[in-house]
């Protein structure tokens, strides 16, 4: 059936392109999707054999394809939201750009979303050659608040019961034409965290008659940067990070308080019990020995996303099969970044594979999160390929 998945891919592929460029065009934030939801609903409703279910969250959408024939469940997802970013490309460089100040695509949303319309489309028409059924996720919600966990807490994996999920990521490292992987932790566990540190204002022509909380909070950010360099073991991936800084209004005045927040990453347990720890006892006994006091909050970030390997091997041949032995690589170094793809994988075995996106005649592309990023069109069928073909060996038992 591999065979037959090409030719249906080229042929709604203006389609899914014009929904490409479409969504990036009109961009949405997390839990703000509504216009994006809609426009998947409206096409995937046209599509035999797909019931649209009513909305969990108001701006996901979830469909399930039943093929009439007894058999598993696999669940597709995709995440529709986009970033708090102005777009710099201009229309000459991209007619589509985003027309939504401060909103745009730099994730590759609009691409996974095109992606798994398209797989939908392709996979209606060769239902009746398959058995089981397939369920499509449109998510709300990944880069703000974490959507994939209020939607599985609703039960989105079941009725059907879903036997396995996959997703994809677009990935500017790799080129069109391939994807990659990696078996077992492919990427990390993140904790916020925000801290106050407490001192006593004053003049700031009088430090003495004060307790400076700017100063404490410097000497913690430096202490911090010893947690992974010596607490950590070096065959450890880790990372802390404070990413924001806020104290003071004018130049002669020494605040009573520092506020700072930042995140940590890594991608097993015990390494993130280690890090919350040694977090905490620097900032607390930093702030002590500068006279002053601190209050630290963490707050539950996104699980690690781990690839179950019955899974990757069904990607990987899958893709090597569609694509040959130079599409596949499953080398891929884990990443510290983080996905909330990871609160299926907690149900059900799961897989997030990379999906290629540089031209390849650029040696460089503009990486994710970066307001000159922009999915490639030419990926689109490269990834609708590949979940197709998993999805079909998949519910044939592969």
């Amino acid at each position: 059936m591999s065979d037959a998945i090409t030719p249906i891919v080229d042929e709604i592929l203006p389609e899914v392109v014009r929904l490409r460029q479409d969504l990036h065009a009109h961009p949405e934030l997390s839990f703000q999707e509504r216009s994006t939801a809609g426009k998947v609903r409206a096409i995937l409703r046209e599509l035999p054999g797909v019931e649209v279910s009513p909305p969990i969250m108001e701006t996901d959408v979830v469909a399930v394809l039943d093929t009439g024939r007894p058999g598993r469940c696999m669940g597709i997802r995709a995440d529709l939201d986009a970033l708090p970013l102005d777009e710099e490309a201009s229309l000459e460089e991209v007619a589509y750009r985003s027309t939504v100040p401060g909103v745009m695509h730099a994730c590759g949303h609009d691409g996974h979303t095109a992606t798994l319309v398209g797989t939908a489309m392709v996979l209606s028409r060769l239902a009746p050659q398959m058995s089981g059924k397939v369920k499509f996720i449109f998510q709300p919600g990944e880069e703000e608040g974490g959507g994939a966990k209020t939607l599985c807490a609703e039960g989105v994996m079941t009725n059907p019961q879903v036997d396995a999920i996959i997703a994809l990521h677009a990935w500017p490292v790799r080129s069109v034409g391939t994807v990659s992987l990696r078996y077992g932790p492919a990427l990390a566990s993140n904790d916020p965290f925000f801290v106050t540190i407490r001192g006593h204002g004053s003049h700031g022509a009088y430090p003495q008659k004060g307790i400076d909380p700017i100063v404490a909070s410097a000497h913690i950010v430096t202490a911090l940067q010893t947690v992974v360099a010596r607490n950590v073991a070096p065959i450890d991936a880790a990372v802390v990070t404070i990413g924001a800084i806020n104290a003071g209004a004018t130049t002669n005045i020494i605040p009573a308080e520092c506020r700072m927040q930042g995140t940590l990453r890594h991608l097993r347990p015990e390494v993130g019990e280690l890090l919350r720890r040694r977090v905490r006892e620097i900032i607390e006994w930093t702030a002590r020995a500068h006279g002053a006091t601190a209050d630290l909050r963490f707050e539950e970030g996104y699980p690690p996303v781990v690839n179950d390997d019955t899974m990757c091997r069904l990607v990987e041949e899958a893709a090597r099969d569609m694509l040959g032995p130079e599409g596949i690589a499953t080398d891929e170094p884990p990443s510290l970044g983080v996905e909330d793809f990871s609160y299926y994988g907690q149900r059900t075995p799961s897989v997030m594979f990379r999906l290629g996106v540089r031209p390849r005649h650029m040696e460089d592309y503009p990486p994710l999160h970066n307001p000159r990023f922009n999915f490639n069109d030419d990926a689109l069928s490269v990834g609708i390929r590949v979940f197709c073909e998993v999805t079909r060996r998949f519910l044939a038992g592969a």
